[in-house]
């Protein structure tokens, strides 16, 4: 009797112990395997988020979030390129922000130290880009930001007018038969020949320099500071300029800015613009009037002034979050998210898509060709070897002081050419000089 009920009680125990065991089991098994958390990161752009630029970029976002293995949750913040307010955004402690920044804008906060240095995780993506835009940077060998979307500029023209006067584009091989292109337009149509800007602008900077560089002249020494604008190449360039193409320009040229010359050839008042992609896109959103031709300035013997836009990561961002924003960098820049770029902003007035800037990746021709995207191309190829507006970080604060100014005083006439670049390379070295070091010698 006694050996019965020991048994009767073990194995009562052991029954206890099976179901405890199976019940943890159970419970075990039905708690979810735990997904990776991902860091909380913003992506500030150069427009406004809620823009049809911003919804486009937005795009681009959610597809980065629909790889489960995504290591950053994106939000979209809408920006500018103000340079107080994005110094004041990238001082931020312990940043959550990766920052899209005009190229002039990374050789200066690389230079102060207020950007992170991008090597050796991004040092392989260095074969997909033209090593012109790579460089644009690099400060002091360290890569401070990614080359993500941009623009070279090109030669538009309207084929109609072009067809009337009897000019083959193909012809135009170099600033002689550019002049005597512009001189058939204005003897066989009503319209004049070329938009050109003069005004106190930023764009009459990037204008003129195109003619500079492409003319065998420059800047300044991108790594000694030297300034070496005022050189007979120089001089060539800006007469060129203002003495043979300005009699084909539009009346008061010497007082208008990019967005009067987009008016005037929209309205077919001239047959050619040196513009962007948002020139060929203008015409499209305006109903096409008339059919576009894209001419590289390669062709011309130019060098397109390039507006590429790099993204970056600040200097007080955690390791961490670092980590995740190149993630979500390198979904950036990788061929799937590059090509989404040309889907472009959704205008709803025509109820359709235009691209407002062109992928930068190399290697994408032939899917800009296969999807029909071939007149774009142009704008990339043109980076290859560009005008670079600001070549130093300095350099954009003699642009706003002296040379925007000096520029228009130029075309207005109120100004010698060699007058000029004798006041401006006196200004720009003492710019460089205090910059680098200090009001003292």
């Amino acid at each position: 009797m006694r050996i019965s009920l020991i048994l009767k009680y073990s194995f009562s125990r052991i029954c206890i112990f099976i179901s405890v065991m199976l019940i943890l089991t159970s419970c075990s098994a039905a708690v979810p395997e735990e997904k990776a958390v991902r860091a909380k990161l913003n992506f500030r752009i150069t427009w406004d988020s809620f823009s049809g630029r911003g919804e486009a970029v937005q795009a681009i976002i959610d597809r980065y979030h629909q790889n489960e293995n995504r290591k950053a949750e994106i939000t979209l913040i809408g920006g500018n390129e103000n340079r107080d307010e994005t110094s004041e955004q990238l001082i931020i402690k312990d940043n959550k922000t990766i920052f899209v920044l005009p190229y002039r804008y990374i050789l200066h906060y690389g230079n102060e130290g207020m950007l992170t240095n991008l090597n050796p995780e991004m040092a392989e993506f260095q074969n997909l880009f033209y090593e012109s835009i790579w460089n644009l940077n690099i400060v002091d060998d360290q890569l401070f930001g990614l080359p993500w979307v941009g623009h070279s500029i090109c030669l538009l023209y309207n084929k109609q007018l072009l067809e009337s006067a009897g000019i083959d584009p193909i012809s135009l091989i170099d600033m002689e038969s550019f002049k005597m292109a512009l001189a058939l337009i204005e003897e066989k149509t009503t319209a004049k020949g070329v938009g050109l800007v003069g005004a106190v602008h930023n764009d009459v900077s990037w204008m003129v320099n195109q003619f500079i560089y492409g003319f065998g002249g420059s800047l300044v020494d991108g790594d000694t500071g030297e300034v070496r604008i005022n050189q007979p190449a120089t001089v060539e360039a800006i007469a060129f300029y203002r003495d043979s193409l300005g009699p084909y320009a539009q009346a008061n040229w010497q007082n208008e800015t990019g967005v009067d010359v987009m008016n005037h050839f929209l309205k077919q008042e001239i047959a050619f613009e040196f513009q962007g992609v948002w020139g060929l896109t203008d015409v499209l959103k305006n109903g096409e009037p008339f059919e576009v031709g894209v001419i590289p300035l390669s062709q011309l013997g130019l060098k397109a002034e390039v507006g590429p836009l790099m993204i970056s990561v600040p200097s007080t961002m955690s390791e961490e979050d670092r980590e995740a924003a190149l993630d979500f960098m390198t979904f950036l820049i990788s061929t799937e998210a590059q090509a989404l770029i040309m889907k472009g902003e959704y205008s709803p007035e025509h109820d359709t898509y235009y691209p407002f800037r062109v992928p930068l990746r190399i290697d994408l021709f032939d899917t800009l060709v296969k999807n029909n995207f071939e007149e774009y191309v142009p704008f990339i190829e043109g980076l290859k070897n560009p005008s670079i507006d600001v070549p130093i970080p300095e350099w954009e604060q003699v642009k706003s002081r002296y040379y925007e100014e000096g520029l228009h005083q130029v075309m207005t006439g109120n100004l010698s050419i060699e007058k000029f670049l004798a006041n401006l390379t006196q200004n720009a070295e003492q710019v460089i000089k205090e910059s680098r070091y200090g009001d003292g010698d």
